[in-house]
């Protein structure tokens, strides 16, 4: 018997966080020299700039994005690992946009951008033509 595994959809998350730089690295050091890098997400930075920087508490801030408790706790723990991580080591931050993906309507499949966006026409996967896109940066403007 093969089972098909459908996970929960995820709700829409309130993010307002736009970050004006998206790389922090040690002074000094080249970026390719780098042994490298964590990546936090816009949900992880915008419950630190909620919780750390405005002084909300958890549950505040899970009202302002439109997610539980629990998931602010979870975003906050990855990301200040993540931080530690690359102070103590000396790594380069990375700010990542999880959000930039499409969505098939038909199959449900999600992928990744390509590098050049007017090449997406289809789902990769079935081929209709029935998706979307989900992105908090400015792709939207460079798909027609």
């Amino acid at each position: 018997m093969e089972w098909l595994i459908i996970p929960r959809s995820r709700n829409p998350r309130t993010i307002r966080c736009d970050p004006a730089h998206t790389y922090f690295k040690p002074r000094g050091i080249p970026l390719l020299e780098i042994e490298g890098e964590v990546a936090v997400t816009l949900e992880e930075l915008e419950a630190i700039r909620l919780t750390d920087l405005e002084g909300l508490s958890q549950n505040e801030a899970g009202e302002k994005m439109n997610v539980s408790q629990s998931t602010i706790s979870r975003h906050l723990e990855e990301a200040h690992q993540k931080i530690a991580k690359a102070l103590v080591l000396g790594y380069a931050i990375r700010i990542a946009n999880p959000a930039d993906f499409f969505h098939c309507d038909q199959c449900g499949h999600t992928w990744s951008f390509p590098e050049d966006l007017s090449t997406v026409k289809q789902c990769e996967k079935c081929g209709s033509t029935e998706f979307h896109l989900h992105s908090h940066s400015n792709k939207k403007q460079q798909i027609q």
